[in-house]
């Protein structure tokens, strides 16, 4: 087993997000610059689908016969898997997909040496077209967009998440996806301030800055104290502006600058939320004060099994004694109303099951009606029950009212119903998360404030939240009831609220490389699972009865007790190094920008020089 020091972060840069209440006449020009940077991010996934798939057509073209025959087959099996689909046939599908994968393969064989040959042509042809040079397609769709209209910050923005997306999907072979506006939970609109170092606090405060301006009730910051906001929409010229008031629950760093800004507007069922969002810059990191006496060192072993007393997420040592081990439980009252949210849903996808079989058979369409009424009903019909959600059948039943189409009463009577339980559903949802988020910060913060340093023993996540083993085929062993287990827990959240927690309070941490969990904390032999109980595990050779969490905690500590320092002494090392070269970084971007801005009004200067001297010329 070994250990590494975890990557160092610096908390010099911090998102400080406050609730805010939008102005009624405010929303429509909102939602109007959120339509329009809806359209420019399918523009730019369109467009850069376009081009790799020019792409993909040469390095086809160059590789030959053979694999343009592998190409065509696999069209054909993917033709049939779509027909299997819509058939509901599972055996079917899992023998093409297993057709399918194999052809893939050795077309992917076949294009390599391909791709690798004609890689700076199709750099030069293709790639080159797509990213934020203003020669690039992609830079200027985004132009244009700004030129439409929509705020420059929130164009770059688009942008940047378009080009995330187009790396990440092509590293996997794939194309990124549109986004559907009845997907989108969250939309941003963004303010970005071009002065060296970002506008300071004081500024914003003092409402003497053109672009966002933020009012301190007077009160101060407390719970329920609320102030005005004005956040600038668009371009500069049109001087439209979103207003409103926002909740001061906590005050902003003194002597901090702001970056940028984000409104940000999220979907809640059918109602909207508004939340301010500031990138706070700060002249030193944050570093809360700890006590001096902390202990020294704490190893964690996360798992998500439930008893009576909750979910135990987590098995946290400070020594060697397995029986020392304390857990860490999820309060039953969150996983209760997760439970109750999940089962609210379960009743709306049942509802929804018994409803489409009845409309298929119910509604004929006539024959001269609109061609894309007639392309949704046709898929819809096509799909299997379990592949059409709620608001797809909602939107269907949406487009044959204005369609004129008549359809039977209970539809309406099932959308009434759907709506309610949609809204009960989301709401309980994120009450409960939020309330996990919240415990997790505080557990994260109190080991934060005991232990100089913590090692964690990170999870496989990626394994446990498969399904399906992409090579075989074949299901996974981990059941329907664990991986319900894992999306409750949420694991990741409360790793990264301790690694938060840790860069805050001046807590080294440290990554522990390898299985914990199947060594004996008492004799180091190997254990062997309760067939009856799975958190119980029985030593082979001392013959412990050993829990399965506080074995891994305990465990963890003694692997990593005797070589701890000298990853703590590393990980500190490195964090000052990383500060060092952050500092100079932004001092050269800083230096960089100022001398850019100068050439700038020089260059601006000769121009109007030149254009005087030509008026004064004698004709």
């Amino acid at each position: 087993m070994q250990i590494e020091p975890a990557k160092a972060s610096d908390a010099s840069v911090l998102i400080y997000e406050y609730g805010c209440r939008v102005d009624k006449e405010c929303q429509p020009l909102i939602w109007e610059q959120i339509r329009k940077s809806r359209i420019l991010y399918n523009n730019l996934v369109a467009t850069i689908r376009r081009i790799v798939e020019e792409s993909n057509a040469f390095i086809l073209d160059q590789a030959g016969e053979d694999a343009k025959r592998v190409n065509d087959e696999i069209a054909a099996l993917t033709v049939q898997f779509a027909e299997a689909k819509a058939n509901d046939d599972e055996p079917a599908m899992k023998t093409i997909a297993q057709a399918r994968r194999l052809k893939w393969r050795e077309l992917g064989d076949q294009l390599k040496a391909t791709r690798k040959a004609c890689r700076k042509e199709v750099q030069e042809k293709y790639l080159s077209r797509i990213g934020k040079n203003s020669a690039c397609e992609t830079y200027q769709m985004r132009s244009q967009a700004v030129a439409d209209g929509l705020g420059w910050a929130t164009a770059n923005a688009i942008l940047d998440a378009a080009l995330i997306a187009f790396k990440k999907s092509f590293v996997l072979g794939r194309a990124p996806r549109f986004a559907s506006g009845e997907e989108k939970d969250q939309d941003c609109l963004t303010l970005q301030f071009t002065a060296a170092g970002g506008v300071p606090v004081d500024a914003l405060v003092a409402g003497t800055n053109g672009e966002f301006t933020l009012m301190p009730p007077p009160s101060g910051a407390r719970r329920r104290a609320y102030g005005q906001f004005r956040f600038r929409l668009g371009t500069a010229k049109a001087e439209t502006y979103a207003s409103g008031t926002w909740q001061y629950h906590r005050p902003l760093p003194a002597n901090a600058s702001i970056g940028l800004v984000r409104l940000v507007r999220r979907r809640i069922g059918k109602d909207y939320r508004y939340a301010i969002q500031l990138m706070v810059k700060l002249q030193r990191p944050l570093q809360e004060t700890v006590n001096e006496g902390r202990k020294p060192l704490a190893t964690i072993h996360f798992g998500w099994a439930h008893d009576l007393d909750g979910r135990r997420v987590a098995g946290i040592a400070e020594s060697a004694d397995p029986g020392g081990a304390r857990l860490l439980q999820l309060p039953p009252s969150i996983e209760a109303t997760l439970n109750a949210a999940a089962e609210i849903q379960g009743e709306r996808d049942a509802a929804r099951n018994e409803m489409i079989p009845k409309l298929k058979a119910a509604v004929t369409l006539p024959p001269d009606i609109d061609q894309v009424v007639t392309d949704e009903w046709n898929a819809f019909r096509r799909l299997p029950v379990t592949h059409i959600s709620a608001n797809r059948l909602v939107r269907l039943c949406s487009m044959l009212r204005e369609a004129r189409i008549a359809f039977p009463d209970w539809v309406e009577e099932w959308r009434k119903e759907d709506r309610l339980r949609w809204q009960a559903h989301t709401h309980m949802a994120r009450r409960a998360r939020n309330a996990r988020k919240t415990f997790y910060r505080e557990q994260a913060v109190e080991l934060a404030r005991q232990y100089s340093a913590i090692a964690i023993e990170p999870l496989d996540l990626k394994e446990a939240a498969t399904k399906v083993n992409e090579t075989t085929g074949e299901k996974t062993n981990l059941s329907r009831k664990a991986r319900s287990g894992r999306v409750v827990a949420a694991l990741y959240e409360l790793e990264s609220a301790i690694r938060w927690a840790a860069v805050k309070h001046g807590t080294a941490v440290l990554d522990i490389v390898g299985k914990t969990a199947s060594h004996c904390s008492m004799c180091g032999g190997l254990i062997s699972v309760d067939d009856e109980d799975s958190q119980v595990l029985h030593c082979d050779q001392c013959g412990a009865e050993l829990d399965r969490k506080q074995n891994g905690a305990a465990y963890a500590w003694q692997s990593v007790h005797d070589v701890y320092e000298a990853a703590v002494a590393e990980y500190w090392l490195r964090f000052q190094e990383e500060r060092r070269a952050k500092t100079e970084d932004n001092a050269a971007k800083k230096l960089k920008l100022i001398e850019g801005r100068a050439k700038a009004r020089a260059a601006k200067g000769e121009k109007v020089l030149s254009e005087c001297s030509q008026e004064d010329a004698p004709a």
